[in-house]
């Protein structure tokens, strides 16, 4: 995902301010050079604002008649025209040049597509390319990139619809309001299941977050897949004494990420015996990301990983079968494996453990407008450029997936994960705008038929570590109201020891390992945080009460022309 898109998703989640707030919002959140006047249409009403209306607020705070016809039309409160000024000149830092390739490639496209069904152009045609040369512009000037500098550098009058704005801004705060009705509902399921089985003593138990007594080495082999020309390096996380034959967690990092980004976790698990293998996927990983920078590549992702990415988690276990008797002792135990993946290594897992891709399903997806309300959507949708073949990546090997934040719920469909028949943990986060739970965890979970399947939810976990940002876009979160990141050693804590459990009970095989997977491990795990960690277990009640309200809430988010989807 984009940082552009990630921050334009907390924006309108921070500043849903009705229909002219979401435009202006619309014209600074997203990717393009210097208009006149925004005209806006209400109904049978027309009226524009002037770009020097906005010069007025912006330095003086005064609304001029034009701007005041608008802020009075949507209800803004002074606080929101005060927070409107506050956000016109803001500037985020980004590089201009990242910025205009990233605008050309198909991920951009799709994005300036969305938005340009919203801000359209005087002629009422898509206003994308009038948006992407006001993006490029103004991120190129002297002053960056702000929402007063889009609109300086816009090359015509653009247009929105009023109406179209504020269903798009409705739909926003009704996600909003559903992920935090689910996550209510999340720890009424918990506390349920945790008062029907028996009270367990968990500080007499070993405590999951505290590193094992093993010494953890890390090995680095640069692989080569000859039937498919590819090149990859795997870090192999492993104890460096042996004790009999040690249980294999193979785990897939995220779009644009890299095996190094999972050291730590991966050393958690090894010095309690576990090895655990982090392989390179070369098209979706951070070199691919560094080669874009320097124009090296004219892509941030290559459409052909969705098939190389699963193939690589199958040649990288043939690897390691031919490397196990003389790198390894013979110790690694290969015939049933864990595997893993965060983001869009989650659909790595997925794809190997079984799942099968929905080409009809995704295509009816991407089809609607405005799929930008779940980020994934441009990425998932991408797979539609892949011939409609039948794939199975199933590895028999891989006897349970561990998913962190997946990429899911188009691309595989109902049908193509209930396919997995391996035991599953999902672990969401309440802050992800890019994987958003309620599309992508709370929806999806139920569509699993393994019966040994758990659902783990981190208050305040945004996908990725915010404080690891530039820091431009880390003081623009910052400042939005309601916003409270979990402290990434607070989500590395509750990662070290949910992986542990699933990972100890399912992959090591150790029965003891499944009091952890309880409903009542989590709030022990999480008493005195102010993120708080909830789990469920499959079973009917959480089809119910988690997943009826949650349909209710999305499936009528449409425009009044009938243009959004659920």
């Amino acid at each position: 995902m984009t940082w552009q898109a990630v921050g334009g998703w907390w924006r309108s989640r921070g500043w849903a301010l009705g229909g002219l707030s979401l435009g202006l919002t619309l014209l600074s959140g997203l990717p393009v050079q210097a208009a006149e006047a925004i005209f806006f249409s209400y109904g049978p009403v027309e009226r524009s604002v002037s770009t020097s209306s906005l010069e007025t607020l912006l330095e003086s705070g005064e609304l001029t008649d034009d701007l005041a016809f608008y802020v009075n039309l949507v209800g803004l409160s002074e606080a929101d025209v005060a927070q409107l000024r506050q956000n016109l000149d803001r500037p985020l830092e980004v590089d201009g040049v990242l910025l205009s390739r990233f605008l050309y490639t198909s991920l951009g496209e799709e994005l300036l597509d969305q938005v340009g069904v919203i801000l359209k152009t005087r002629a009422g045609g898509n206003g994308k390319l009038s948006l992407r040369a006001a993006l490029i512009q103004a991120a190129t000037s002297p002053e960056g990139l702000s929402a007063i500098n889009v609109v300086r550098s816009l090359p015509t009058d653009m247009q929105i619809d009023i109406n179209d704005a504020q269903a798009v801004a409705s739909a926003v705060e009704r996600i909003v309001n559903a992920t935090t009705e689910s996550v209510a509902q999340l720890e009424q399921i918990t506390v349920s299941q945790a008062a029907q089985q028996p009270a367990i003593d968990y500080a007499s138990l070993a405590d999951l977050t505290v590193p094992g007594p093993a010494r953890v080495q890390i090995q680095r082999f640069e692989l080569t897949d000859t039937q498919r020309d590819r090149q990859l390096y795997v870090d192999v996380v492993r104890p460096r004494s042996w004790r009999g034959q040690a249980p294999v967690m193979v785990f897939s990092h995220g779009l644009t990420s890299s095996p190094e980004a999972r050291h730590q976790w991966a050393s958690h698990l090894a010095s309690h015996g576990i090895v655990v293998v982090l392989p390179q996927h070369p098209g979706s990983d951070a070199q691919q990301v560094a080669d874009f920078q320097a124009g090296l590549s004219s892509d941030v992702f290559e459409v052909q990983e969705f098939i190389d990415r699963p193939l690589d988690i199958t040649f990288v276990l043939n690897e390691l079968e031919r490397l196990n008797p003389t790198e390894f002792e013979g110790r690694l135990k290969l015939d049933q494996v864990g595997v893993g993946g965060h983001s869009l290594g989650g659909y790595t897992a997925l794809a190997v453990a079984g799942a099968e891709l929905n080409f009809d399903h995704l295509q009816e997806v991407c089809n609607r407008n405005f799929i930008y309300l779940n980020m994934s959507l441009l990425l998932q949708c991408q797979a539609l450029e892949l011939p409609r073949e039948t794939y199975n990546f199933r590895d028999p090997r891989v006897n349970s997936v561990l998913l962190v934040n997946p990429v899911n719920s188009s691309v595989f469909g109902r049908e193509g994960l209930a396919a997995v028949t391996v035991p599953v943990m999902v672990i969401a986060g309440s802050y992800d705008p890019a994987t958003p739970a309620v599309f992508e965890q709370f929806r999806t979970f139920p569509w699993y038929t393994t019966e040994n399947r758990s659902l783990a939810l981190i208050e305040g976990q945004a996908h990725i570590d915010f404080s690891a940002l530039d820091a431009g876009l880390s003081r623009l979160l910052s400042t939005l109201p309601g916003l409270t990141f979990a402290e990434p050693e607070v989500i590395d804590r509750y990662m070290n020891a949910l992986g542990l459990a699933f990972v100890g009970r399912y992959v090591a095989r150790r029965p003891e390992y499944g009091l952890y997977l309880r409903s009542g491990y989590d709030s022990y795990l999480s008493q005195g945080e102010p993120s708080r960690l909830f789990m469920v277990n499959a079973g009917a009640e959480v089809n119910q009460q988690l997943i009826n309200p949650l349909n209710e809430r999305l499936q009528p988010l449409e425009l009044p022309n009938g243009q959004l989807g659920k």
